[in-house]
This record gives C-alpha cells, sequence and structure tokens, in this order.
C-alpha cells in the first residue's frame, strides 16, 4: 500500500492513460466514418444539371456537411489523443522524436481538415446560395484536390507519425514492443502503397485505434514505464 499522496498520483495517472485510448477510439471511429461519408461523392460523368442537382438535394448536403462535421470532432480527439500521450511521456520524451512527433500529427490534421473541408465544400455552397450552380470541372477538381491530400499527402505524414510513435513507445517502454513492431509495419505498408485507394486513408485510425485498445486493456501496467534510452 503507498501513501495517500502516492496513490492519488498513480489514479491521475490512470485518468490521462484512459482519457488518451477514449479519444483515441473517438478519433479512429469519426474519421473512418467521415472518410466512408465524404467519399459518397458523385459520379463525375454526370451532366452539369445532374451534378447540380446531386448537390442540391437536401439529403447529399446533410450527408457531406455531416461527413465535414465529424472530420472536424475527429481532429479534435486526435489533437487530444496526442497531448495526453505527450503528457504520459513526460520528462522521457526525447526532443528529436517529441518534434517529428508533434509536427507530424498536427500537419495530418490540417491536411486532413482542408481535404474534407475540399469535398464538402460543393455541398456547403448549395447550401447557403439558392442560385448556385456545380459544373464537371468543379466537381472534378473538388474530388482530385480532396483525393491527392487524404489519400495521397495524409498517409505519408501519417506513416511518419506512426513511425515516430512505434520509436517512443518502444524507447520508453510505456507499451508492449509489439505495438511498435506493429506500427512499424503499418508505417511501412501506409508510406509505400502508391495506390490511390480510399483503403490507405484507414491507415491511421486502425493504428489509433488498436494502440488505444491496448492502453485500455493494459493500463494497470503502464504505470511502470522506463526512462528513454
Amino acid at each position: 500500500m503507498g501513501t495517500p499522496d502516492k496513490r492519488e498520483k498513480q489514479r491521475k495517472r490512470l485518468r490521462s492513460v484512459e482519457s488518451a485510448a477514449i479519444a483515441g477510439v473517438i478519433y479512429a471511429v469519426l474519421a473512418v466514418a467521415a472518410l466512408v461519408i465524404l467519399t459518397r461523392f458523385p459520379a463525375l460523368t454526370l451532366s452539369n444539371a445532374d451534378l447540380t442537382a446531386w448537390f442540391d438535394s437536401i439529403e447529399h448536403q446533410a450527408a457531406l456537411i455531416l461527413g465535414l462535421n465529424l472530420a472536424a470532432v475527429s481532429a479534435i480527439a486526435f489533437l487530444w489523443f496526442v497531448a495526453v500521450i505527450r503528457r504520459r511521456i513526460g520528462d522521457r520524451e526525447d526532443r528529436l522524436f517529441a518534434t517529428v512527433f508533434l509536427g507530424s500529427a498536427i500537419a495530418y490534421v490540417a491536411i486532413w481538415l482542408v481535404g474534407a473541408a475540399v469535398l464538402a465544400a460543393p455541398a456547403v455552397a448549395m447550401t447557403i446560395s439558392d442560385t448556385g450552380t456545380v459544373n464537371r470541372e468543379t466537381a472534378t477538381l473538388a474530388s482530385g484536390l480532396a483525393a491527392a491530400l487524404i489519400l495521397v499527402v495524409a498517409p505519408r505524414i501519417q506513416a511518419v507519425f506512426i513511425l515516430t510513435t512505434s520509436t517512443v513507445i518502444l524507447r520508453t517502454r510505456v507499451l508492449p514492443k509489439w505495438l511498435a513492431y506493429y506500427g512499424y509495419l503499418t508505417a511501412l505498408i501506409v508510406f509505400t502503397v502508391p495506390l490511390v485507394s480510399q483503403p490507405t486513408g484507414f491507415g491511421l485510425p486502425a493504428y489509433v485505434l488498436v494502440v488505444s485498445i491496448t492502453i485500455l486493456v493494459i493500463k494497470p501496467k503502464t504505470q511502470n514505464a522506463g526512462p528513454m534510452s
């Protein structure tokens, strides 16, 4: 049995770990949901009139705006996840990895939000404008720019974040080693896959979900993490 102060510190540490895990789960679920909703974009083979009618549909507008809102909330949850993880590591955090860890997280959030906003932009424009129209060129530009951001640029930033997080896990031993090795494999796949496809956008949410579930399962053991080597 420890002293009251020690037990209180342990409880605070445990609550911090739980906060990170919960934020990670929220991010993973909402990010996947947002990506699925936002990528339900109309076929670019439609005529200009059909594209305008598609985006003028209240149902389609609501879906895309919902996807944008989910993306925004997922970004907040992700930043909370990152902040709590950094707090958990504390003084054991290496400055080099700390910079890359935080920088890649912020860069990813910016890319994710811009890409989501671009996909939802035509629906938002049609919502606030009664006389707006959407032509094939506009839809193609929005779809192409968003795909370039979310499915090409973002996965590379995700890979850097996962790689850095895995290295921190391995060096601080705050989580099992297998999780770091799983992260290295995930980062390698996400970084090297050249395909512009929706599954590449699920790399980081899947990794964060696994980390969060692991934190929840082994939370009593995280209190004895060793210092960074």
